[in-house]
């Protein structure tokens, strides 16, 4: 019979590409020197970091190392470190699933490990069905790599810091807001950039000649490709102006149709004709997006040389609209649309100079903004809601209360601290993040805070400083500190065998399903109280609840309590879009067939649960330390 030390060694090379990793470390080079020789080489290493990690930090200057001769990079050393992490995060994220405490903590110190963590985030997706925490492990990982793909993006935007007025890198800092909603879709900023990349050498090799062309006539060559391409300028209904993919960069990149905001429109080809070689800008001009292009210096639009002219004017650039044009747009037609807003429109207007990037990223948190306000505007069930947040993947509602919070993370980091209501916006985004973002701690830690701290010091350097006594939401600090000691604490456990009047009064359990015997919605209970007890904080109440029972409706938290609360029974539920909303006792209709379960609250459900238990119809308490009876 063969024996496997009798081949050469190329037939062991190409098995070994067959073999697991971990088979090939704990087994196969233990067999004999020469096996373990063969199965070390650098090469085949180098394959298994490449099979089992997509996702590489930028620390690691992955492709650097792969343009690098094999022998060069120590790529078996790389691949056991890289396993080294995954350990570590399925050691944290362990205690995530199984201990409500200090699961910021955990979070943060997965999420400082940056992209290495990515891979095996993903893979929980497709964690067994039996483990006895499938739903925690999965929701929990989501919510891990969604805090850390909003890091990522918080980071785009902090480098803003100090210079305000840059014109480089719009496209990443467009393509931060789709970080914040994009969950575990490929469309990612390195996404982004190689689109773009792939847009503009595509260009070359249609056009080799064009770089002989001058700066109009490429200009203009440019935006009759894109839109010939359908690249941009796709054509929708007016109706679904406002839906959310269309701010996003990266969707509009990657739907076949590229249907997106004039500003989107605008920032794509601002981006391909950076990338040519071509001065161009977005401009902040007011009801629409347009784009101005330079020439170079010495030269005017038309290729011709020009001596003198320090700084270019508005008479000396060009402007386009990729959004619905392939022709130059006319400097006197822009005056006359300045003029109708009652806006200046002299050549020395802010609105002909191109805009800074900071810029351009607060009118799309704007755009953002308004979406999010014409939601909210509507009835619970009125079928734009779910066209306007509807995206690849989550839930309409939540990427649509995502989006925003993605818009004032934006208008903060891209703002000067120093400015008019900046502290109006610092206030706004720590309560959100408090009630209703606990896990992004770290991001406030790593990015707000050092901006916060630059702020303070500016203020004190003022001859009057009337902000030097900031205190709750607007002190970063104390927020920290807040958020760091609910975190390492938990709450107060709630029981019902010590008290006969909960037991009397208290009719259902955590993690029973029902319907909303008046609105209809499906949800799962998660917390409850009776009299004299306070709801878990935070929660929401619907806008129906709200008028139901007297009470007031808050877009973000509900603090307060109706007028007729008081000897009513209350519980907080999981929706698909909501982690506490609250019920009154009386509209719970208890549902005891799993089909009528939607498939979206399953996943919402693993933030309070551990599995879904179908003989009896109701979702399993990973919540005991809060409800231990229940």
């Amino acid at each position: 019979m063969a024996q496997l030390s009798n081949f050469p060694d190329e037939i062991i090379r190409h098995v070994l590409h067959f073999v697991s990793a971990e088979d090939n470390l704990y087994n196969f080079q233990l067999a004999s020197r020469r096996l373990h020789n063969i199965a070390n080489e650098p090469l085949l290493w180098r394959t298994y970091c490449l099979r089992y990690f997509n996702f590489w930090d930028p620390r690691h200057e992955i492709e650097k190392k792969l343009k690098a001769r094999a022998s060069s990079v120590g790529w078996k050393d790389l691949w056991l470190k890289r396993r080294r992490i995954n350990f570590k995060v399925e050691r944290l994220l362990d205690g995530i699933v199984k201990t409500t405490r200090r699961q910021a903590r955990r979070i943060a110190t997965i999420c400082e490990l940056g992209l290495d963590v990515k891979d095996y985030l993903l893979g929980q997706r497709y964690i067994d069905a039996s483990d006895d925490y499938v739903l925690a492990r999965k929701y929990w990982a989501q919510a891990t790599l969604d805090s850390l793909h909003r890091g990522l993006a918080v980071e785009v935007w902090f480098q803003y810091q100090g210079r305000l007025d840059s014109r480089q890198d719009l496209d990443t800092a467009l393509g931060a807001f789709d970080m914040f909603v994009l969950h575990d879709q490929p469309h990612d900023l390195d996404y982004i950039v190689r689109t773009l990349d792939n847009y503009a050498t595509q260009y070359i090799t249609e056009h080799p000649h064009s770089k002989r062309f001058n700066t109009r006539d490429k200009a203009i060559n440019l935006v009759r490709w894109l839109r010939l391409k359908n690249y941009i300028g796709a054509e929708f209904s007016i109706t679904e102006y406002r839906n959310l993919q269309h701010c996003l960069i990266g969707h509009a990149l990657s739907e076949s149709k590229h249907t997106s905001l004039p500003l989107v429109a605008g920032a794509i080809f601002v981006c391909v004709a950076q990338r040519l070689g071509i001065n161009a800008a977005c401009l902040n001009f007011p009801g629409h997006v347009y784009v101005s292009v330079e020439p170079p210096a010495g030269e005017d639009l038309d290729g011709e040389l020009v001596w003198g002219r320090k700084r270019p004017t508005a008479l000396h650039r060009m402007y386009l609209d990729p959004f619905t044009s392939d022709h130059e747009v006319p400097i006197e037609f822009l005056r006359t649309k300045l003029a109708e807003h009652g806006w200046a429109s002299d050549d020395t207007s802010a609105s002909f100079h191109p805009s800074p990037v900071p810029i351009i990223v607060q009118r799309m948190a704007q755009n953002i903004k308004t979406s999010w306000s014409e939601v909210y505007s509507l009835p619970e069930n009125d079928p734009k809601i779910i066209s306007t947040g509807r995206l690849r993947a989550g839930v309409p509602l939540r990427n649509i209360n995502t989006a925003k919070y993605a818009a004032m993370w934006a208008e903060l980091m891209t703002k000067n601290p120093a400015s008019f209501h900046w502290s109006d916006f610092l206030s706004r985004l720590l309560a959100e993040c408090s009630q209703c973002w606990s896990e992004d701690l770290w991001i406030i830690e790593r990015y707000l805070l050092p901006v916060y701290k630059a702020h303070e010091a500016f203020m004190r350097s003022q001859p009057l400083n009337v902000d030097n006594n900031r205190a709750g939401w607007q002190h970063v600090p104390d927020i920290i500190r807040m958020m760091n000691n609910l975190d390492s604490r938990g709450s107060t456990a709630c029981h019902r065998r010590y008290t006969e009047d909960i037991q009397r009064t208290v009719h259902y359990k955590i993690g029973q399903v029902f319907r909303h015997k008046r609105y209809g919605y499906v949800g799962v209970i998660n917390g409850w109280r009776c009299k004299n007890m306070l709801l878990p904080d935070p929660h929401t109440i619907s806008f129906e609840d709200a008028q139901e029972e007297g009470g007031r409706f808050d877009l973000n938290a509900e603090r307060g309590y109706s007028r007729r609360s008081a000897d009513k029974i209350f519980y907080t539920c999981v929706r698909p879009a909501y982690s506490r909303l609250r019920i009154a006792q009386e509209n719970v209709e208890i549902i005891t067939d799993p089909s009528l379960i939607p498939e979206e609250l399953f996943a919402a459900a693993g933030r309070y649960f551990k599995r879904f238990d179908r003989e009896a119809c109701r979702f399993v308490s990973n919540i005991k330390e809060y409800y231990p009876d229940d």
